[in-house]
């Protein structure tokens, strides 16, 4: 019977000598990505990239990648605005 010298495979074999070794594009923002910018300016900016992260995260398909900083927008969006409710209604009482 015919054999091939490599054998056979179950799944194509994925050359990763002919390129750089993955296909990733780099992330924006200095390669941080956006999610993790709009986090780090949310301390200088009043909190209002945090809810640009978290409407992105919920509204938009996000690279896996860039995840991780979306939901600590999200995190943070969610405590900035306890926080602002905490302090709105202290006065109050």
């Amino acid at each position: 019977y015919y054999r091939p010298r490599g054998g056979y495979q179950a799944v194509p074999v994925q050359d990763y000598g002919a390129g750089r070794g993955h296909s990733h594009d780099r992330l924006p923002c200095c390669g941080i990505g956006i999610g993790w910018f709009l986090f780090i300016f949310g301390f200088f900016l009043g909190a209002i990239p945090w809810y640009v992260g978290a409407f992105l995260l919920w509204c938009s398909r996000v690279d896996y990648r860039e995840k991780p900083g979306y939901v600590a927008c999200t995190i943070a969006a969610v405590l900035a605005t306890i926080a602002i409710i905490i302090g709105a209604t202290a006065g109050a009482a």
